[in-house]
């Protein structure tokens, strides 16, 4: 009798916690307030600076202010190193693939700080890479809003203007230019800018400015470098391109710059390859 007793307590204790995950909605995540305070959530919207979210083990919705809160710890299944792999190997596809329904929940959450956000710039570029112009520009508005972290708004910026020129959106990238703090982001978009209004060799110029000028920036030395080596094939030189594109391939190993700077090597060697 004892056992069975014992049996059926567990049974409503089971049903009991069915039950109770039934009525939690949303996407978990342990949310960290301004004063310290965490505690578990499910997540429902982010919307006009306001989190909805329903504590653990509640069926009650509360609204706060985004200004209330520090940060989200989400707890998202898939394989971050091997996905970051992929993206330094410049395997956009693969990233994409991976990223794109795991992020998909977590999306409108990204203007609060968050463990997720290095993953979401990734997909942001990679969208890039693989022309999701449209996308990049939808995730680039997401980061502009972390007005509390610059480095990500800046990523935000300007990914958004290097789409809107893929897209001869000259006015938004014009606009978006000019409101770069970063001197060098600022010059490195300014290069982009000029490359796609044709003036190629202006954008070299401007080029050669960040490398002089902001040599410790790598974050910004790497595309420019890169860039440069589009900008001697827009102009016709052929050489210096072979030889900037794997002098960036060599200098930047195990980045995505590398691995842009790469294929654009092969690719050059194989259509310069003597004819037999």
């Amino acid at each position: 009798m004892k056992k069975i007793a014992t049996l059926l307590t567990l049974l409503v204790l089971s049903a009991f916690a069915q039950d109770e995950a039934a009525v939690q909605t949303g996407t978990p995540a342990r949310l960290e307030a301004i004063n310290g305070k965490q505690i578990k959530v499910f997540l429902q919207s982010l919307e006009d600076g306001k989190v909805t979210f329903q504590p653990f083990k509640s069926d009650k919705s509360m609204t706060v202010g985004i200004d209330k809160i520090r940060r989200f710890e989400f707890y998202p299944k898939y394989d971050a190193e091997a996905c970051e792999a992929a993206f330094n190997e410049g395997d956009y596809a693969t990233v994409l693939s991976v990223l794109d329904p795991v992020l998909e929940s977590f999306a409108q959450y990204m203007p609060v700080e968050n463990n997720l956000q290095p993953a979401f710039v990734m997909q942001m570029k990679s969208r890039f890479s693989q022309g999701e112009f449209s996308k990049v520009r939808k995730s680039a508005d997401l980061l502009l809003a972390t007005r509390l972290d610059p480095g990500l708004a800046l990523q935000g910026q300007v990914c958004k203007a290097l789409a809107a020129l893929a897209e001869g959106d000259f006015s938004t990238a014009g606009k978006l230019h000019g409101e770069i703090e970063s001197e060098a982001a600022k010059r490195y978009l300014q290069a982009c800018i000029q490359r796609a209004q044709g003036q190629a060799r202006e954008a070299m110029q401007t080029v050669v400015g960040i490398i002089a000028e902001h040599g410790n920036e790598v974050e910004w030395l790497g595309p420019g470098e890169l860039l440069s080596a589009h900008l001697y094939l827009d102009l016709a030189m052929t050489n210096s391109a072979l030889n900037t594109a794997r002098q960036v391939k060599s200098i930047y190993a195990g980045t995505h710059i590398a691995a842009d700077a790469g294929k654009l090597y092969t690719e050059l060697v194989s259509e310069n390859e003597p004819t037999q």
